[in-house]
């Protein structure tokens, strides 16, 4: 029998198991009903280092991707369910929706992960824009492996270290006095 998603990557045990381990299950929210899963760790702030940052896990891939895979598993039961019957198309409606609104998620919380990733690397780095463009399109195994390596390539930039170290009252009286 051919259903209408085959080519699935996961088994529902394996996305259940995957997605409450590594995320929280959310309860109900009326306006965001179409995401189930939430991140465990909290975004550390932008001022942080870079590379706690990575080790968090702020760059990571959301759920997004795992609970499009899930709902694409029930659709399939419901398709086995209503074999012969003309009442699948609309048992099926809810979720075809939260399929579209958790892809225009996964595409919003990418662009905006991979726009910070960039501009931290060219911040945390002697690297231009163009330099990380070229670098990153290289095969890595893993953020932090990418960051290791261009540490050693193109080193830090002095002042990050300075900025952090320097107290904000020295800074603002600093600027008065100028």
């Amino acid at each position: 029998m051919i259903l209408p998603y085959n080519n699935l990557l996961h088994s529902e045990s394996w996305l259940k198991n995957y997605l409450g381990k590594n995320y929280f299950k959310k309860k109900y929210d009326r306006f965001m009903w179409w995401r189930s899963y939430s991140l465990r760790k909290k975004p550390l702030d932008t001022l942080q280092p870079l590379r706690k940052r990575i080790e968090n896990g702020d760059f990571d891939l959301g759920p997004y991707i795992f609970e499009i895979e899930l709902v694409k598993h029930r659709i399939n039961e419901k398709f086995l369910k209503h074999k012969h019957e003309d009442t699948f198309r609309e048992d099926t409606q809810v979720d075809k929706a939260r399929i579209k609104r958790l892809e225009e998620d996964r595409d919003k919380d990418e662009k905006v992960k991979l726009a910070a990733l960039e501009k931290a690397f060219v911040l945390e780095f002697n690297m231009t824009k163009e330099q990380y463009n070229r670098e990153i399109s290289k095969p890595n195994k893993s953020i932090l492996s990418f960051y290791d390596k261009m540490e050693k390539r193109f080193g830090t930039r002095g002042w990050t270290r300075m900025k952090s170290a320097v107290p904000k009252g020295l800074v603002l009286a600093n600027k008065r006095n100028s």
